[in-house]
């Protein structure tokens, strides 16, 4: 594989526990417990991720559009302030907005929903994906 030169996490003010993140990650004011942040992932302040894996991102939110080149997916990825994800897979490139549960609190088993699905039980925002602020599964 080819090395990539990336700079290492920034954690600020955040709790980390049982966790990985991987490196040019952004953590803010965050709570993040049994769970993997993958490369370039931002987490923006006030979230809560318990039990989730979230595949990072290829590029980071404040790139201009002309830095991406043939890059799909939303503008801004990762998870917006506010948010709280548990036991969830979150894709590569996803975006989750601010202020959105994703929780799965009635325990559904299967289903599809607008940018998500639900299987055997776990929320999974699927690659490129986008979730919009206020969202409550």
């Amino acid at each position: 594989t080819n090395a990539r030169m990336l700079p290492p996490a920034k954690i600020q003010n955040s709790q980390i526990t049982n966790s990985i993140v991987a490196e040019a990650s952004v953590v803010v004011d965050s709570t993040i417990s049994n769970s993997v942040i993958g490369l370039r992932s931002f987490i923006s302040a006030n979230t809560e991720i318990r039990n989730t894996v979230i595949m990072g991102a290829n590029y980071y939110p404040w790139q201009h559009e002309e830095q991406l080149s043939a890059i799909e997916g939303p503008a801004n990825p990762g998870i917006g302030e506010g948010t709280i994800i548990e036991n969830a897979i979150v894709d590569r490139n996803a975006s989750v907005g601010r202020n959105c549960v994703l929780k799965n609190e009635d325990g559904v088993l299967e289903a599809d929903g607008d940018g998500y699905y639900i299987r055997d039980g776990l929320i999974v925002v699927p690659k490129g994906g986008s979730i919009p602020d206020g969202t409550h599964i």
